[in-house]
This record gives C-alpha cells, sequence and structure tokens, in this order.
C-alpha cells in the first residue's frame, strides 16, 4: 500500500519526536510483531513510502504509547491515518482478509430500524444513550437502569442507535459521516442538550463529535444521584474477591475513574487494583477491532491483561471488556449486572452468541416505547 502525503508528514513528524526509549511497547501488544522499537518502524516507513495493510489494523487505537511516551509520539492517529490510505486505495473497501464485513454489517444493522428506535419516552432536552454493545449484552439491565435513571431525572428519553464508531476506526471517514449524521438530525429535531452514555466508546464519540452537546458519562451521574437504596452495602455479604479493569477508550477521564469506585464503594465490594490502571490502564484486547482482523495478537494481548488480575472475579464497565476478561480465563461482571442485577452470582459466565445479542438489540430497541 501506497502512503498518502497526508500520512507521510505526519511519520515524518512522530519519526523526529521518537527518541527510540521504548516505553510505549512494554504495555502495546502489536510493536514487537513489526519492529524492534517504534523509531525503525518510523524510519523504514519514511524510507519505503509504503506498508504492509495489516500493520494499522493490529494496532488496538488504545492510544497507551502516546500516554506513556515522554515526547507524546501519537501512533494512534498514525495508524488511523494509515487505515484511511488502505480504504481510500481500495475505493472504499478493504482487502477480505481482515475479515471486516461481520463488522460493516453489524453497523448497517446498528443504525436500521428493524434493530433500532429513534429518541422514545422524550419528555426533557436529556436522554440516555446505552450503547449498542450494552444493549446486546442485557437489555435487562439497560431498562432497569434506564427506569432508576427516569425515577432521578425528570423526562430523561432513551436512544437505542449505534454511536458508529466501529466504522470510524475502520477508517471509512465517509461512512461514519453518513452514519452520524442519523444521529445528528434527531439530536437537533429534539432538541437534545445533555446526553447520559452507558459505553466508553459512544461517551468518546459523541463528546468529540457533538460539541454542543453535554455529555457525561452514567457512572459520574450515578456517583452523584447515588444508587439504589437496595444495592448499597450488597458487596459485604459477597466472599469472592475482586479486581477492576478499567476500559482503555476513556484512559484520560479522571472523573469517570472516581465515579467507578465510589459506585463499587457504595456496593461493599472491595477491590484490587490492576497494575495498569485507571490513567495508565492497557485495552482488553479488542480495541481497534483487532480481535477481527488480526486475532492472534488480540487473543495473546487479552489473556496477558486477564491474568494481570490476581483474582478469579474481575469488574468492569465496558461490555468489550467483560467478554475479553471472559476470554481470558477470568469470571467477569459489567459494573451494571451489580447494580441493576438480582441474580448476578448466578449468571452464566459465557459469552453469548451472535443470534442472541442480536435478539437481545431487538429487545432493547422497545425500551422506553
Amino acid at each position: 500500500m501506497k502512503i498518502s502525503d497526508k500520512t507521510m508528514k505526519l511519520i515524518i513528524k512522530e519519526e523526529e519526536k521518537c527518541i527510540g526509549c521504548k516505553q510505549c511497547m512494554k504495555g502495546c501488544p502489536m510493536l514487537d510483531k513489526f519492529c524492534d522499537s517504534p523509531k525503525e518502524l518510523l524510519g523504514e516507513l519514511n524510507s519505503t513510502m509504503d506498508f504492509e495493510y495489516s500493520l494499522p489494523y493490529s494496532c488496538m487505537l488504545c492510544g497507551y504509547c502516546t500516554k506513556v511516551c515522554p515526547k507524546e509520539v501519537d501512533l494512534k492517529n498514525l495508524f488511523l491515518e494509515l487505515r484511511r490510505d488502505v480504504v481510500n486505495q481500495g475505493n472504499g473497501k478493504l482487502p477480505k482478509e481482515l475479515n471486516i464485513g461481520g463488522v460493516e454489517f453489524h453497523q448497517k444493522l446498528s443504525f436500521s430500524n428493524l434493530f433500532t428506535s429513534d429518541i422514545q419516552n422524550l419528555q426533557s432536552d436529556t436522554i440516555f444513550f446505552p450503547g449498542c454493545g450494552l444493549l446486546s449484552y442485557s437489555p435487562n439491565i439497560v431498562e432497569n437502569a434506564y427506569n432508576y435513571l427516569r425515577s432521578k431525572i425528570d423526562g430523561i428519553g432513551i436512544y437505542t442507535k449505534c454511536c458508529g464508531k466501529p466504522t470510524a476506526f475502520m477508517g471509512k471517514d465517509n461512512k461514519f459521516k453518513e452514519y452520524y449524521s442519523i444521529l445528528e438530525k434527531e439530536f437537533k429535531d429534539k432538541n437534545i442538550k445533555r446526553i447520559v452514555t452507558g459505553c466508553q466508546n459512544c461517551f468518546m464519540t459523541i463528546g468529540n463529535n457533538s460539541k454542543d452537546i453535554e455529555v457525561v458519562s452514567l457512572w459520574e451521574v450515578l456517583a452523584d444521584i447515588g444508587i439504589p437504596n437496595s444495592r448499597k452495602g450488597i458487596g459485604k455479604t459477597v466472599t469472592e474477591e475482586f479486581t477492576i479493569h478499567d476500559p482503555c477508550p476513556t484512559r484520560d477521564i479522571d472523573i469517570i475513574h472516581g465515579s467507578i469506585r465510589k459506585i463499587i464503594d457504595d456496593l461493599g465490594f472491595k477491590v484490587e487494583e490492576m497494575k495498569y490502571n485507571k490513567g495508565k490502564t492497557l485495552c482488553c484486547g479488542s480495541g481497534g477491532m483487532v480481535s477481527v482482523t488480526q486475532n492472534e495478537i488480540a487473543s495473546a494481548h487479552t489473556r496477558r491483561r486477564a491474568e494481570e488480575a490476581k483474582t478469579e472475579y474481575i469488574i468492569t464497565y465496558c461490555q468489550e471488556c467483560v467478554e475479553s476478561m471472559r476470554m481470558g480465563g477470568k469470571k467477569s461482571y459489567h459494573i451494571l449486572d451489580l447494580l441493576f442485577n438480582e441474580g448476578f452470582q448466578d449468571m452464566e459466565q459465557t459469552n453469548q452468541g451472535l443470534m442472541t445479542k442480536w435478539l437481545n438489540r431487538y429487545k432493547g430497541k422497545n425500551i422506553g416505547k
């Protein structure tokens, strides 16, 4: 694949910044596969002016590299630009070897009337945006969470569309703009001023693309209004030990880290921290759709991340992270399971199949009707 002029400028810029300290490689699952150091990789890209399409689709786009880099070398943005180069050179299509067809079909259905609804039950300027992943995981906890929010926030509506991030991270900018325009129109038509998100990806995507709307995480809201009285202290009777895993999309959002820990404290659970936590958390292995495009890399990193937890059980607040930790050999719960599923301890610790997830999405579109 040829490197575009725009991307080449980024490569030159980042190569000049990189000092070859390799700090980024300690937490990155893909750099070892392609180079001895990012300085070497950037130099090779600069000299050859081309690349293998598998390279950018091996990056989880989690941004850990920039977080630990003393010079703030931005490989995430660079690899995203290389993904765009692949899309542009394929006239909007990606190589079949990347196995991305399922993601494209997912995105099409995630904006269809078959599996989603327009904003429902709105009597204010605020909506709950749970995200497609959470709806596929459990429409029941989404509905329970929404009903609780509605008891505390007058007139809050619910919107069951996808935020479109998978399309954006594939490098398909034009298709993402097409999908996101559906959300923008609905926000404008319904005069939405505030969005409460239940997904870390949705929090970042909507926050970055709808600057005129206040976007807050569900965790910040729950920490503020308080958790249901019936759930306070339930963890004090639980004998299992837990470790908390912070999802990588909101690595830099300190208020989310604090809110999650306040909620867990109110629930009464005692948790251990990962070695890499909060602002330096590692990806669970599902970031950037690498579990689809380069599954071997993703699976190895998932096992590494899960093994970092010294306890058998993990609490997290992202559906993808829940499933990744289970695939890594741990038992894991979404924090909403603890809040809104009274029988959470009896849950099966196996990930649901594709058909079940779409059935959940179909059920979830009726929440609020």
